[in-house]
């Protein structure tokens, strides 16, 4: 699942908060501020990734006189609600019990994207590029002519 950070003045209160958004670009809030910060509207197949660069987006605001700046992460399901705002501690925390349930590839470990790759000959195993997939199946066909 793709995660997006935007910064957002949350209805009704206007409570600036740096969203991290599950589901991707169309599942974010629709009122997001224009982009200004390294990050914004950045879509991350990590949410370790995607909080990372929220902290560094509202420390950034902060630093800009937005003070009350917070981080806040969820899901709108495609519909427009307020997110819980925490600290950047929860955050992380978050993200990584996150993490620790993701499928990863099953040739370097990391996160799978949406779009991800298959080889035939592997029985289902997901890969997260072609690199990994064909280094895969390269090694299989070495294991099969050493069998040989």
């Amino acid at each position: 699942m793709p995660y997006t950070v935007t910064r957002q003045r949350q209805w009704p209160e206007g409570t600036p908060v740096v969203e991290v958004s599950a589901g991707g670009l169309d599942y974010t809030n629709p009122d997001a501020l224009v982009e200004k910060y390294p990050g914004e509207f950045e879509t991350f197949d990590d949410p370790r990734e995607a909080v990372d660069a929220a902290i560094a987006i509202c420390l950034s605001w902060r630093e800009d006189g937005e003070p009350e700046a917070q981080v806040g992460h969820g899901a709108t399901l495609g519909m427009t609600m307020p997110f819980d705002t925490c600290t950047f501690r929860e955050a992380r925390a978050w993200a990584q019990k996150r993490y620790e349930t993701l499928p990863k590839c099953a040739r370097c470990g990391e996160v799978l994207p949406e779009k991800h790759y298959t080889v035939p000959e592997l029985d289902g195993e997901r890969f997260c590029r072609e690199y990994c997939a064909e280094r895969a199946q390269e090694e299989v066909q070495i294991e099969e002519a050493h069998r040989s």
